[in-house]
């Protein structure tokens, strides 16, 4: 954060993709959309655009906000049955130029995780159920060959689990390597990436089972606790973790959605947690809504409130916080409306919606 602006970034989708349930969703974004919010009024405004690129889903970037990556989510690219990945550059005058494009080794690549060491790009593929992972060199250029795990199997739900379907890589904090969340399996494995006498390998070494027809999407650690959260799209549910005895239990398993609104035909799908670790955030795609929780000492969760995404299918959102002031701004991608809005929050009964942001078929939020 600079002079009290928050600046993101915004994936979308640009052309027509197939979803997991069968239906076709036609995107009309631009590309990657770089964007600020004013952090005192939440007023936003669109920066830059970098266009050239097909379904940028997700964006992430390194931690100094000058390296962006980004999915190409297809299921064709260069002849290949495979989506891409790239990676950006910010050059001295401020704009983003494209420095590398890879296959992703899979169909319809929806995550990207950037490890802690900024050398590894890990890879989810939705599509073909694979898990990912390039090297990086000091150029910025992805290392050939990739490393690729594919999955096998299948879970209840005919529909939606009909074989694997990784959709996100995050960092493993108790043990080597990383977590994949698997929500065709329902399963989260840990997978690890090693190099011996110049071979590099990844490979997956243990993994946990969630309820079936749950659905493992995304995951978010607490700040200071040895938990984590797992939000389950199908389940509408989201599941504790808790490491500290050197096993992972789970402890909880909670709804992602208030009382009055688990009639509604809903998927969950983004989850967040503020710094302090005493909030923590679902979105709701179908009730249309942010679930609000209090984490209490102990890291469980009390669903407490919801709050109006404010349009319609809030796939992603981020919450940019102002420690100073102690405000925070909830920055909404609502995929189907085609907006971006900005919710100021200090609890579920006092928030307000400050902006709205006119941009096609958002999909993803990254705070830099």
């Amino acid at each position: 954060m600079s002079e009290g602006k928050q600046k993101f970034l915004i994936g979308t989708y640009t052309e027509t993709v197939i979803f997991g349930d069968g239906s076709r969703f036609n995107g009309n974004g631009q590309g990657i959309y770089l964007a600020e919010i004013d952090m005192v009024s939440g007023k936003m405004r669109l920066k830059q655009t970098i266009e050239g690129i097909k379904n940028p889903s997700y964006v992430c970037a390194d931690k100094a906000g000058k390296r962006i990556y980004a999915v190409s989510e297809l299921e064709e690219y260069e002849g290949l049955e495979s989506g891409a990945v790239s990676v950006y550059e910010t050059g001295k005058d401020g704009m983003m130029r494209l420095v590398d494009r890879k296959p992703s080794m899979g169909t319809n690549p929806c995550h990207l995780y950037l490890d802690e060491e900024e050398r590894i790009l890990y890879i989810s593929n939705y599509g073909s159920g694979s898990a990912c992972a390039y090297r990086i060199g000091e150029d910025g250029h992805f290392r050939e060959p990739a490393m690729v795990i594919q999955h096998q199997g299948h879970s209840v739900d005919e529909e939606r689990q009909e074989g694997p379907h990784v959709h996100s890589i995050h960092p493993c904090r108790f043990a080597e390597g990383v977590l994949v969340c698997d929500l065709g399996l329902d399963k989260i494995s840990r997978c690890v990436v090693r190099e011996q006498k110049g071979e590099w390998t990844f490979t997956e070494v243990e993994s946990w089972m969630t309820k079936p027809g749950y659905g493992p999407r995304m995951l978010v650690y607490h700040p200071f606790l040895p938990m984590f959260y797992v939000v389950q799209e199908m389940g509408n549910r989201v599941l504790v973790y808790d490491y500290g005895s050197g096993t992972l239990q789970e402890v909880q398993d909670v709804s992602s959605l208030m009382e009055k609104d688990r009639k509604i035909p809903n998927t969950a799908a983004e989850i967040r947690i503020n710094s302090a670790g005493t909030k923590l955030y679902v979105s709701n795609r179908g009730a249309d809504n942010i679930s609000v929780y209090d984490v209490d000492r102990e890291g469980r969760l009390a669903l407490t409130g919801s709050i109006s995404s404010g349009g319609k299918t809030p796939r992603c959102f981020a919450a940019a916080e102002d420690r100073d002031s102690g405000i925070t701004y909830l920055v909404i991608a609502n995929q189907d409306s085609n907006e971006i809005i900005s919710v100021k929050h200090m609890d579920y009964k006092e928030a307000a919606a400050e902006d709205s942001m006119q941009v096609g078929s958002p999909v993803c939020i990254w705070l830099l």
